[in-house]
């Protein structure tokens, strides 16, 4: 699993740009980062003929005048915080295409989006960035965890699942903070047909809850786990959807992110989330989501993708 040290912060000149500085710049204080590109997409960088015409001397280009916006908000929030190299960088067009091949052409590793929920804005554009991009993407809330500290991993014991987990194994060894811990939650549910097993209910799901325990017993057994530590919950899935307990029970651990994983590891299947995912990133949340990829895994399908 790939450590993340190039980060994509996508900024928008709102509000949320404040929020998400402020992340990154904890974040560069929690993890070793290499680089950190503030990106920002104008729809042109044209200003009007008449306009130029008329003020020659009193307008900057657009994508100056951007850039100096931008560190102003970064001056303003992170000053002498933010404790990684960075550029700020701005573009013309479409701002999911060009999110996605500046994803590519700087090889990151985590691009960071705003997660709105009162602000004005698109959570569309944020949608299919999660879903199209060549690597892991943290969605962040308006309203910011004290630290970036404990998180959830929701595992099944599937390959995507896994890869979240050694996400979040490779994020806490790489971590200045390493008394921060992990969360696995695991949701099982009961068969349809557990009756024909001469079980009840009651005793059927203690049955799942001890395979369940043991498959993640099995599961820890295969990672080098350095002072990290793991902490096993097991919810069961009754009426409630999979994605509200997990959910339920971020905020009852008082986590600082949700990391989980998309449905497959190479070509198209990586660029699928599962109905969990989806379902996690349509509620309104004041938790950071992390939705883990592999970037070398996702380039081929990218590039035909946009063509280039």
């Amino acid at each position: 699993m790939d450590n993340i040290k190039r980060v994509l912060v996508a900024v928008d000149l709102t509000e949320m740009d404040e929020k998400l500085v402020g992340y990154v710049a904890k974040l560069s204080n929690t993890i070793a980062l290499d680089r950190v590109y503030f990106f920002n997409v104008l729809k042109s960088l044209e200003l009007p003929k008449s306009i130029t015409k008329k003020y020659p001397n009193l307008i900057a280009p657009l994508d100056e005048t951007t850039k100096k916006e931008i560190q102003f908000t970064i001056d303003e929030v992170a000053g002498n915080q933010l404790n990684v190299e960075y550029e700020i960088d701005v573009a013309e067009g479409s701002r999911v295409e060009q999110i996605l091949k500046w994803a590519k052409i700087k090889e990151i590793d985590l691009i960071v989006l705003g997660r709105k929920s009162t602000l004005k804005g698109d959570g569309i554009v944020s949608t299919k960035i999660v879903r199209l991009a060549p690597c892991s993407v943290a969605l962040v809330p308006e309203q910011l965890p004290e630290s970036v500290e404990k998180v959830l991993v929701p595992i099944d014991y599937s390959k995507p699942s896994n890869l979240a987990l050694e996400f979040a194994i490779n994020l806490r060894q790489t971590s200045t903070q390493p008394k921060a811990g992990i969360v696995c939650l695991n949701v099982y549910n009961v068969p349809s047909g557990y009756s024909t097993s001469g079980k009840t209910y009651e005793e059927f799901a203690e049955i799942m809850k001890k395979n369940a325990m043991d498959s993640f017993q099995e599961l820890i057994k295969s990672y080098a786990l350095k002072e990290v530590t793991i902490d096993a919950k097991f919810e069961l899935e009754d009426d409630d959807h999979v994605a509200n307990i997990i959910y339920k029970i971020a905020v009852q651990e008082k986590v600082s992110a949700i990391i989980i994983g998309s449905r497959g590891r190479t070509q198209a299947a990586s660029f699928i989330l599962s109905s969990t995912a989806e379902k996690l990133l349509r509620r309104d949340s004041s938790i950071t989501l992390i939705v883990v990829k592999q970037r070398r895994h996702n380039l081929s399908f990218l590039e035909a993708l946009l063509k280039i």
